[in-house]
C-alpha cells in the first residue's frame, strides 16, 4: 500500500470527501485529486502538505507519522496529553546531573580554597 493509498484512507476516516479534506488541510482540491484520486497523476504529497496531513485529530487522536510514511502501526495515536508519561529515565539524568553539579561545587569550592 502506498503513502497515497493511506491517505485515501484517512480521508474515508475522517468522513471527508476530497474537497472538503483539501479545505481542511489549506490546500487546493487539485492537490488531493493527484495525490489521491485514480484518474489523478498519484503524486506523492510535499513535505508542507504531510505536515498539514500529520496535524489532524480524530476524537483527541494525532495521525500516526509511522502509519502515514512506512504504514505502520494504527492511523492515529495518541497525542500525548491523556497517557501517562514514564518518567523513570529523566529522574536517572537529574540524579546524574545533580551529582555532576555537586561535584562542580566541590571542585570549585577546592579552587577557590587555594
Amino acid at each position: 500500500m502506498t503513502i497515497n493509498d493511506r491517505i485515501s484512507q484517512l480521508i474515508d476516516a475522517l468522513g471527508y470527501n476530497e474537497n472538503a479534506f483539501a479545505k481542511t488541510i489549506a490546500v487546493s482540491a487539485s492537490v488531493v485529486f493527484n495525490m489521491v484520486n485514480p484518474k489523478g497523476r498519484k503524486s506523492y504529497p510535499s513535505g508542507p502538505v504531510l505536515e498539514k496531513i500529520l496535524s489532524l485529530e480524530k476524537d483527541g487522536k494525532r495521525v500516526s507519522a509511522d502509519w502515514l510514511i512506512r504504514g505502520e502501526g494504527e492511523m492515529f495515536e495518541n497525542d500525548g496529553s491523556t497517557g501517562q508519561i514514564d518518567t523513570s529515565e529523566m529522574e536517572k539524568t537529574i540524579d546524574l546531573l545533580s551529582l555532576a553539579v555537586e561535584k562542580l561545587r566541590n571542585d570549585l569550592d577546592r579552587l577557590n580554597n587555594k
